[in-house]
C-alpha cells in the first residue's frame, strides 16, 4: 500500500513540477511576448510629457490593468517583472524550465543562476581553528577617503551631526574602560 502511495505521490509532484514546461508554447510565451511589447511601449514614453497618463491608457487598452488602476494579470506587477526576466527565452529554453506557476519557474531559474554565479562566498557559522578571532572586515582601510563618502552621502550637516554622535560614543566608551581598568 505505502510502495503504491509513494509512487503516486511522485509522479503528482512531477507531474505539477513541469506545468510551467507544459504551458510555456501555448500560455507563457504569448504573455512574455505582450510583456516586452509593453516595455518596448513605455520605452517609446520615457521623457514625453504625459508619460505616466500613457502608461496606464496602454495598460487599460490592453489588459494589464484596469480604469481603477488595478493590476488585472494575476501577481500584478511582480508577475510582470517576472515575464519580463522570461522574455528573451526561446519556447524550447522555456520547455526546459520547472515549476508550477510563473513564480516557481522563476524562482527556480533564479536559484539556478546565481548558484553558479554566486555574488559572495560561501557563508559559515564554522568557528575559527584554535580560538582565533576572526579578521576584522568592519575596519576601513583609509579612514579619511570613508570620511569623505560619508559627508558627500549624508552632506556637511547630518555629517557633523554624525561626528558628534561618535565623539560621544567614544568618549562614554573611554569612561566605561577606566571604570573596569
Amino acid at each position: 500500500m505505502t510502495k503504491s502511495v509513494i509512487k503516486t505521490f511522485n509522479e503528482t509532484e512531477a507531474a505539477i513540477e513541469m506545468t510551467f514546461a507544459k504551458n510555456a508554447a501555448k500560455v507563457y510565451a504569448p504573455f512574455f511576448k505582450a510583456v516586452k511589447d509593453r516595455e518596448i511601449a513605455f520605452e517609446m514614453f520615457k521623457g514625453e510629457k504625459g508619460a505616466t497618463e500613457a502608461k496606464l491608457q496602454y495598460d487599460i487598452e490592453h489588459g494589464f490593468r484596469n480604469s481603477n488602476k488595478d493590476y488585472l494579470v494575476k501577481g500584478g506587477l511582480s508577475a510582470i517583472s517576472q515575464a519580463k526576466f522570461f522574455a528573451d527565452y526561446s519556447v524550447k529554453e522555456l520547455q526546459d524550465v520547472t515549476g508550477a506557476t510563473l513564480g516557481t519557474a522563476y524562482k527556480n531559474v533564479s536559484i539556478a543562476k546565481n548558484a553558479s554565479n554566486p555574488k559572495r562566498g560561501k557563508v559559515t557559522n564554522a568557528k575559527p581553528a584554535n580560538g582565533a578571532k576572526p579578521s576584522d572586515n568592519a575596519k576601513p582601510a583609509n579612514i579619511e577617503e570613508m570620511a569623505k563618502q560619508i559627508v558627500k552621502t549624508l552632506g556637511a550637516k547630518d555629517a557633523e551631526k554624525l561626528s558628534l554622535a561618535i565623539y560621544d560614543l567614544v568618549v562614554a566608551a573611554d569612561k566605561d574602560e577606566a571604570k573596569t581598568a
